[in-house]
């Protein structure tokens, strides 16, 4: 349903893999995550609709190469053909609030890091999103989406800036007239000890011609609670009808292998 940016917490959940920054993590290891997102607005809809995620996601590094998968169950109460993570598409307005829930869709992503500077480092991305969601209960859209993106990312010390944009490749839907649409982002991390403040901003087109753009900014607290373990909180808020009023959410970290 989202993309693991919070399932939009992308930057802020890549921030948290590492206290230093990702593109400075040269080295390899296995990474599980999983945790909890809740979310509710209208997405435009005279109804709110509440939305709760428990997200799963694996990740290999190996030097400046990863792979990734995620995949989340879902639940979701509101007005039925309402889809919150692609920018609220919505088949028409005033549909009945319906109760349903299930296995959301399976993203793939791949990405490489390349040095351009002594301090700054650009990320080339690809992501797969295969639709294992149902088309039919409004988990997902049914289609399978490509997107393209490039991240750069600075390091000052203690303190990083990152942004990215990119353009999403979205297929065929039985229910959603579905268009390409681009996105982007920027976000600041601080480094303290072993604690890392990050706040992310990230927008992204409505799926459709009539759905609304997705504008949200996260604000995270990642905590290294060893070498291989973190814990990160944050919270997010929309400002567009394609993103929640409010949100938020843990995720818990471990990696095998450093």
């Amino acid at each position: 349903m989202r993309d693991h940016k919070h399932v939009a917490f992308a930057a802020a959940l890549a921030a948290a893999a590492s206290l230093t920054t990702p593109a400075l993590a040269q080295d390899e290891y296995v990474q599980i995550n999983t945790g909890i997102d809740y979310s509710s607005g209208d997405y435009g809809d005279t109804i709110d609709t509440d939305f709760l995620a428990i997200p799963v996601g694996l990740k290999y590094q190996a030097d400046n190469f990863y792979l990734k998968a995620s995949i989340s169950y879902l639940d979701v109460k509101g007005p039925s053909g309402v889809i919150p993570g692609d920018g609220g598409v919505n088949t028409g307005p005033g549909g009945a609030v319906t109760s349903r829930s299930g296995i959301g869709d399976l993203w793939l992503t791949a990405g490489y890091s390349m040095p351009i500077g002594s301090s700054t480092w650009f990320d080339a991305v690809g992501k797969v999103k295969l639709p294992t969601a149902s088309e039919a209960k409004f988990l997902g859209t049914g289609s399978t989406d490509f997107t393209a993106q490039g991240e750069i990312l600075h390091s000052l010390g203690a303190v990083s800036v990152g942004a990215y944009g990119g353009r999403r490749f979205n297929g065929s839907s039985d229910l959603f007239d579905l268009r390409d649409v681009w996105l982007g982002g920027a976000g600041i991390y601080a480094t303290m000890d072993k604690v890392m403040l990050g706040l992310d901003y990230d927008w992204r087109q409505g799926s459709t011609p009539t759905s609304p753009d997705i504008s949200e900014l996260t604000g995270s607290l990642t905590f290294e609670l060893s070498q291989a373990l973190r814990l990160q909180g944050y919270g997010y808020t929309g400002f567009a009808d394609g993103s929640p009023d409010l949100g938020g959410g843990v995720q818990i970290l471990y990696r095998f292998g450093q």
